[in-house]
């Protein structure tokens, strides 16, 4: 029984020992550089600025002349319109039109200065977002670390005990063996090293699955070689609590919270957009130029014309005093059709006769659209008061959470100071229970009793204490001093 306990402590301590070599390892502010990198919320608030900085960008360009060139290129068959003469003809012609058109925006009452003006603050507030959604993903992280920590160490303390407990009964067998102790007293660590064989069983299976929450919360792969490392907390500068005070830390929150500066510039940039909106009920001017030219070429070509007969035209010419009738020839016109490259006669110099050009200013009262603009001006106004009512409820949520983690920091440092008295107090008895188990004096019994005592305290101890600094790190995180163990 003892081999087979004694195995498997070994195998236990072999397998932490070589995944502590392939493992790699990852510190807190490496998980939170990387949670902040690979965040699917993180990347999305990404996405979301750098629409805003297109969005800026566009109406910014929006101030420059528009251009724009048209270019027809077409066939008509039957009666159609000979785009050259503006006269009706029934004979098939490509035809060709071009134009070329500008427009500038002279005067509209400040609506696109006042729109830069907004999509440039709506693109600091998408930034500070950015650095909102970084902030959250750096306190889940430093959570979610820290619940692991919490099982590491646990873990090891585990470990610990275990070996104490194996030590002891080595010890007991001697004393055994020596007959200065009952075989009863063997026999309760026999045991007692199998229930501690299980807590660390327990407790590294617990570090396992904390482990694998965490890269999961990282968006690492599961089977990937991956474990922390344990700050020294005993060297973790931190800031008395007793120095601090609610009020203090909410006014530098103020300052330094992403939150609270996208929300004013959200503020800000709504008043820019309601005045826009409200530029777009006046008159707005604008100048525009055009250069346009036509070209036709009918499909087939004149050969020449075949006269069958004459027909008076009602009209008369004097020859001294007699009138002579005037006849107009009739028959028929000779056509050809034209080859690919005769259909292009001509072509520079029509274009040249057709060019024609035109300028311009052109006013735009807007009278009646469906309501349309007068609607986006109601609906600017809602989004105001929308900004408004975010600061308000985020101003208070802020203040709530640091009230909370100000009390929560401050129950964390009173907690730790019991604990560690406990453990002080606890240690002391086994100190001294050791002695009077060695000389026979305590029951096994009663020694494993005051030793789970003391593991308790310690565990109590390492709770309490990583509790209290993490609580004392949110409050850093509010004063903009960053998360860093």
């Amino acid at each position: 029984m003892r081999r087979i306990i004694y195995l498997f402590a070994g195998i236990l301590a072999s397998a932490g020992s070589l995944q502590a070599q392939v493992a790699e390892k990852w510190d807190l502010q490496r998980c939170v550089e990387y949670a902040m990198r690979n965040s699917i919320s993180v990347r999305q608030a990404e996405i979301t600025r750098r629409t805003s900085e297109i969005t800026l960008k566009q109406s910014k360009l929006q101030q420059i002349p528009s251009a724009a060139y048209d270019l027809t290129q077409g066939f008509s068959f039957g009666r159609t319109l000979d785009r050259t003469t503006n006269i009706y003809i029934s004979r098939s012609a490509m035809f060709q039109q071009m134009s070329l058109q500008a427009q500038a925006q002279l005067f509209n009452f400040g609506s696109q200065r006042h729109t830069i003006s907004a999509n440039e603050l709506a693109l600091e507030a998408d930034q500070a977002a950015v650095d909102k959604a970084k902030n959250d993903i750096g306190l889940s992280t430093a959570n979610q670390f820290l619940t692991a920590l919490l099982n590491k160490e646990q873990s090891e303390l585990a470990r610990i005990v275990l070996l104490q407990t194996q030590a002891q009964l080595a010890n007991t067998r001697k004393l055994v063996d020596a007959g200065s102790l009952p075989e009863l007293n063997a026999a309760e660590l026999e045991a007692t090293v199998a229930r501690d064989s299980a807590a660390v069983v327990q407790a590294d299976a617990n570090y396992k699955l904390a482990l694998l929450n965490l890269k999961a919360f990282l968006n690492l792969p599961a089977d990937y070689a991956f474990d922390i490392v344990a700050p020294d907390i005993d060297r973790i500068p931190l800031d008395n609590i007793l120095e601090e005070s609610p009020a203090s830390v909410y006014a530098m929150a103020m300052k330094n919270q992403p939150q609270i500066r996208g929300n004013q510039l959200r503020l800000q940039s709504s008043e820019k957009l309601l005045a826009a909106r409200k530029a777009r009920l006046y008159p707005s001017f604008s100048a525009f130029g055009q250069l346009q030219t036509n070209y036709n070429q009918l499909f087939d070509k004149n050969t020449g014309f075949n006269v069958t007969g004459e027909t008076p035209t009602g009209t008369y010419v004097k020859s001294g005093t007699t009138q002579l009738p005037v006849y107009s020839p009739t028959g028929e016109i000779l056509t050809a059709k034209r080859s690919f490259s005769e259909l292009w006669d001509g072509y520079w110099s029509e274009l040249s006769n057709q060019f024609g050009q035109s300028l311009g200013i052109n006013m735009r009262v807007p009278i009646f659209q469906g309501w349309q603009n007068r609607a986006n001006v109601e609906t600017a106004k809602l989004q105001l008061e929308r900004s408004k009512l975010s600061i308000e409820q985020d101003t208070l949520r802020l203040k709530q959470d640091i009230y909370t983690a100000y009390e929560t920091a401050l129950g964390a440092f009173q907690t730790f100071l019991a604990r560690q008295k406990s453990v002080e107090t606890a240690q002391r008895s086994f100190d001294l229970a050791n002695r009077r188990y060695e000389i026979g004096v305590m029951q096994t019994i009663e020694w494993l009793t005051i030793q789970n005592a003391l593991t308790r305290a310690q565990i109590d101890r390492i709770l309490a204490q990583y509790n209290y600094v993490f609580a004392m790190k949110v409050l850093e995180f509010y004063k903009g001093q960053g998360l860093r163990l």
